[in-house]
C-alpha cells in the first residue's frame, strides 16, 4: 500500500526528472520515406507482400476491440507490447508486470517508427492489436539493436490508457452518493475516507482516513481538484491521470509510470 495523500512523498517524486523512454528500439532510427499506406478501416487484413516475401504495407489486425473512445492523432496512449522479428524472435517486451508501461504520442510527431504512428489509430483502451511492419515505416537500411538492416516488424499491442491532447491535468468526477451536508471549498479542512486502485486492473494501491486542507498541496493534484464542491456524507469517484496524480515515474513497485488511478473518496467532515 502507499499513502497517495502524502505530501511529502508526492512532492519528493515530483523533483525527478522524466523517465526515459522505456523502449528505445521504438524511437526512431531512420527517416526512411514510405508511401506505403494502412488499411484504414481496422478490419483485420493482413499486409500485402512483394515477391520475394517483404511486406510492402502496414497489416492491422484487431485481436481484442476495446471500449471507449477510439485513438486519434495527438492523444497519448499507454500501451503493453511485445515486438518480433518474422522468424519469431522477440527484440523488446514490455509484457510482463514489473516493466513499465510505454507511453508515446499517436500520429505523425516523429517520436516513434512510422508502423507505430499510424497503427495505433483507431483503438479503444482494452484493445489488443497485431501490426506487421514494412522495414521502410520501421528502421529501413539501418540496423537496430537486435534488428537486422531491412527487417519487417511484428507487434502484439496492449492499450492500456489514452490521454486526449490537452486533457493531461484533468480528473473525471462521477458522485456515487451526494452528501447533504458541509460543503468542501478551496481552503476547507476536510476528513476523508479513501480507497485507491489502478485503472488499468482495479489492483488496490492505497486505503485510509486522512485530515488536510484543500488547496495546500498536501495531497496529490487530483485528490485537491476533485473533493471540490463535496458535501458531507458525499461519495464520489476521481479518475486521476498520471500529471495530476503519480507522474511519470508513478511509485514503484504500486504504481507503474505514466498510470491512470481511480479513488474513490467520502466526506467524512468539513470545517
Amino acid at each position: 500500500m502507499i499513502d497517495g495523500f502524502s505530501a511529502g512523498r508526492f512532492n519528493g517524486m515530483r523533483a525527478h526528472r522524466l523517465l526515459p523512454l522505456l523502449a528505445t528500439v521504438l524511437i526512431f532510427g531512420c527517416n526512411a520515406p514510405s508511401e506505403d499506406k494502412k488499411d484504414p478501416s481496422g478490419s483485420g487484413k493482413t499486409s500485402e507482400s512483394g515477391s520475394k516475401g517483404k511486406l510492402t504495407k502496414l497489416g492491422i489486425e484487431d485481436v481484442k476491440v476495446g471500449t471507449g473512445d477510439a485513438v486519434k492523432a495527438g492523444d497519448s496512449c499507454s500501451v503493453r507490447y511485445t515486438g518480433t522479428l518474422l522468424d519469431g524472435t522477440e527484440f523488446d517486451s514490455n509484457m510482463k508486470g514489473d516493466k513499465p508501461v510505454f507511453t508515446f504520442v499517436a500520429g505523425p510527431t516523429g517520436s516513434v517508427i512510422k508502423g507505430w504512428q499510424d497503427g495505433v489509430i483507431g483503438m479503444k483502451v482494452g484493445g489488443e492489436r497485431k501490426l506487421s511492419v514494412p522495414s521502410a515505416m520501421a528502421y529501413g537500411e539501418g540496423a537496430q539493436g537486435k534488428i537486422p538492416a531491412n527487417s519487417d516488424l511484428y507487434f502484439t499491442i496492449k492499450l492500456e490508457s489514452v490521454m486526449r491532447a490537452g486533457e493531461e491535468r484533468t480528473v473525471k468526477v462521477k458522485d456515487i452518493k451526494v452528501g447533504s451536508g458541509g460543503e468542501v471549498k478551496a481552503g476547507s479542512i476536510v476528513e476523508v475516507k479513501f480507497v485507491g486502485t489502478l485503472a488499468t486492473d482495479k489492483t488496490e494501491i492505497d486505503r485510509g482516513k486522512f485530515t488536510f486542507t484543500v488547496g495546500k498541496n498536501e495531497v496529490i493534484p487530483g485528490i485537491d481538484q476533485g473533493v471540490i464542491g463535496m458535501k458531507v456524507g458525499g461519495e464520489r469517484q476521481l479518475t486521476i491521470p498520471p500529471m495530476a496524480g503519480f507522474g511519470p515515474l508513478g511509485k514503484e513497485p504500486v504504481v507503474p509510470a505514466n498510470t491512470n488511478v481511480i479513488y474513490v473518496v467520502s466526506i467524512l467532515g468539513v470545517k
